[in-house]
């Protein structure tokens, strides 16, 4: 399958016999393809590896789940996909980008959310509201199964590089060139290196090659499929098959522009901010423009971040 990538839009690709598709690893044309429940439970019990007596059975699902908790400044927590299971299993799966100064801080934050809110749920759910009064007590302090997913499309250093200073345990997860970070028997963390996956496993040769070479590739890296599941799964991605408002929402803004340039901006801030230069400054400030600019983000938002960069390089 030929990737004649001829279009004006970067975030639409065409096949040798001029299909046009959408690459999902925008935050808009991803939830539009997870947007199916036989989707997500596919992807999670993949990456999961999960066998039929653990498998994900039933579920439900949210994006840009509002969490009820609130950020210092009141700003709301969102969480990419919410994913509440059958069986009282919470989960979150975020598409990452781009690698940013805080991003293990923002880690950490997502899955304590993702836990306060698995919690509150749980005690609301079926399973809970069916005990005793007793029972409800001893159970008082239990918290659900959570799990934060974490696809990565950069490098992801070394567990030891990354918690070198701290008493976190953690064990390889070589499959999928990531790692998973047991902090707790019902916390953790699933941290898959895209990058790195896709290195190691050459072709598609199982569903979890298929589905994370989808959202790191897009729909021309991946083989055509007579599975129902699999082809559905493409057919949503394709323009022709797209909802009008999605086509408006990309033609505007391709990512997320504001955690996006936030991001950029954070980095090289930082950067000349240790470097101790006005000059260092000056040169990450223009490093931060010229990603952007590569990035797509319409010019209004690039004034904008220039107007941030200059208030932040004068103090």
């Amino acid at each position: 399958m030929a990737n004649e990538n001829n279009t004006t839009k970067p975030y639409i690709v065409k096949n040798a016999d001029g299909v046009e598709y959408l690459l999902p690893y925008y935050p808009a044309t991803f939830r539009a393809l997870l947007d199916d429940k036989d989707t997500i439970r596919d992807l999670l019990n993949s990456i999961l590896e999960l066998d039929n007596d653990h498998e994900i059975v039933d579920l439900s699902y949210a994006f840009e789940k509002y969490i009820d908790v609130f950020m210092p400044g009141d700003e709301p927590m969102r969480l990419d996909v919410w994913v509440s299971t059958r069986d009282n299993r919470f989960m979150n799966i975020e598409l990452q980008n781009r690698e940013h100064p805080f991003f293990l801080d923002r880690m950490q934050l997502y899955n304590a959310y993702l836990t306060i809110r698995g919690k509150h749920d749980y005690n609301r759910s079926e399973q809970f509201l069916a005990m005793s009064e007793k029972e409800k007590v001893a159970h008082y302090y239990e918290v659900p199964e959570t799990v934060s997913i974490w696809l990565c499309r950069f490098p992801i250093l070394e567990p030891r590089e990354i918690y070198k200073d701290t008493w976190m345990l953690y064990s390889k997860l070589d499959v999928k060139a990531g790692m998973a970070l047991p902090l707790f028997p019902k916390n953790k963390y699933i941290i898959v290196d895209l990058v790195k996956f896709l290195k190691l496993r050459k072709g598609v040769n199982s569903r979890e090659d298929f589905w994370l070479r989808l959202i790191s590739r897009g729909p021309l890296e991946v083989p055509e499929s007579e599975d129902p599941l699999l082809k559905n799964a493409l057919d949503r991605l394709r323009v022709s098959n797209a909802d009008p408002e999605l086509l408006k929402k990309m033609e505007q803004f391709m990512f997320d522009e504001m955690h996006a340039y936030d991001a950029v901006i954070a980095e090289n801030f930082l950067k000349g901010k240790t470097e101790g230069k006005s000059e260092g400054k000056t040169e990450g400030h223009a490093d931060a423009i010229s990603v952007m600019q590569a990035m797509g983000l319409p010019p209004e938002k690039i004034a904008e971040a220039k107007a941030r960069l200059e208030a932040l390089k004068s103090k």
